[in-house]
């Protein structure tokens, strides 16, 4: 799965290179129902797909933790102490059956494991989206004095705005509510009034989605196929000492 999904990534950093014009499609200023529709639809999607990531990744890192934690149960272990101080706990080390010992790396290693550098990326792309959004909102504003049709359309923009500001609000208790400690961090200083985003550009901004989530896929790579020779090599001990 991981492989795949780095492949795909690279081939989305390329693709996001390649695409010449976005930012100047992007920093054309248009007030047609369509595009403030598209804008507002964009900021939704960017919302959830955030937290859907975080949820992902941290679905699985608390899956295999609680796993660890169920099996670390089903030892008798008094902790050793030196002149040095308690020595760190190994399953391996006390003699454990190799379950007990990879799922104990297995946790480690995701625990060393941060996708907080593909949630910032996502944080910043739609903090850059949303003030898209604000500044196309503000210039309708200014339009709606005589019009009678454009107030009413007015006031939906405004109640979709509350609808942002509340998915911004319930994104952040999740993430928080979350105890990672290694990300996840979304203020709504960052997200929502970040002014220093303002004249950033979107296309940067998705090719560093796409760098971090590269980067990210690649770790994770790595994670898995050092604990499948791990468990190779489990295996071929495991072999040997019953054959002999």
């Amino acid at each position: 799965m991981w492989k795949s999904m780095l492949e795909c990534h690279q081939n989305q950093c390329h693709a996001i290179v390649e695409a010449k014009r976005l930012d100047a499609i992007a920093n054309k200023k248009q007030f047609s129902d369509a595009h403030l529709e598209a804008t507002l639809h964009l900021e939704h999607d960017l919302l959830n797909w955030t937290l859907r990531f975080s949820c992902w990744i941290s679905a699985q890192r608390g899956y295999i933790r609680a796993l660890n934690h169920w099996l670390m149960k089903c030892l008798l272990y008094v902790p050793e102490e030196t002149p040095d101080g308690i020595v760190p706990f190994s399953p391996g080390r006390i003699g454990a059956p190799p379950v007990f010992v990879i799922c104990n790396h297995w946790a480690q290693s995701l625990e060393r494991v941060s996708e907080k550098e593909v949630v910032d990326s996502m944080r910043d792309f739609a903090t850059n989206v949303l003030h898209l959004w604000e500044r196309d909102k503000l210039e309708m504003r200014h339009r709606v004095m005589n019009d009678n049709n454009m107030e009413r359309k007015m006031k939906n923009l405004e109640r979709e705005d509350q609808k942002i500001k509340k998915g911004i609000s319930a994104l952040e208790r999740k993430i928080l509510a979350s105890g990672e400690e290694n990300a996840l961090s979304m203020s709504k200083q960052a997200i929502y009034q970040n002014d220093t985003c303002k004249n950033s550009s979107l296309q940067a901004g998705l090719h560093h989605i796409f760098e971090a989530m590269e980067r990210f896929a690649a770790n994770c790579l790595k994670v898995y196929e050092e604990l499948l020779q791990r468990i190779e090599e489990d295996n071929l001990v495991h072999e040997r000492n019953r054959e002999s």
